[in-house]
């Protein structure tokens, strides 16, 4: 089996307390959650959700990570979505080149 093949890819969105999403932030660095190569980055955004943390590796390894930030006392809420197939932009844009 393909190294690829086993990595998958996670977006936890987050929704967080009001008015605590610094409080939030600050606690995520300082636990160290970053440090670790499965969290390949954290956006805050506008709308239902305050963050979306993008996650890759291995399954088991991403669902550590995402209960470790549950447990902040600043999420409210939380949605995951994990990817069941990746797509590879290059393959996308020479498929794309291939259709009439």
């Amino acid at each position: 089996m393909n190294p690829r093949d086993e990595r998958t890819r996670a977006y936890m969105l987050i929704e967080i307390h009001p008015g605590k999403e610094k409080e939030f932030s600050e606690e995520i660095l300082s636990r160290g959650l970053f440090v670790d190569s499965k969290v390949e980055r954290m956006d805050f955004v506008h709308g239902p959700f305050d963050f979306i943390i993008v996650l890759s590796g291995e399954t088991k390894d991403i669902d550590v990570k995402l209960m470790e930030m549950r447990k902040s006392p600043f999420v409210r809420k939380t949605v995951t979505l994990m990817c069941f197939e990746m797509f590879d932009w290059e393959d996308i844009s020479d498929r794309l080149k291939e259709q009439p």
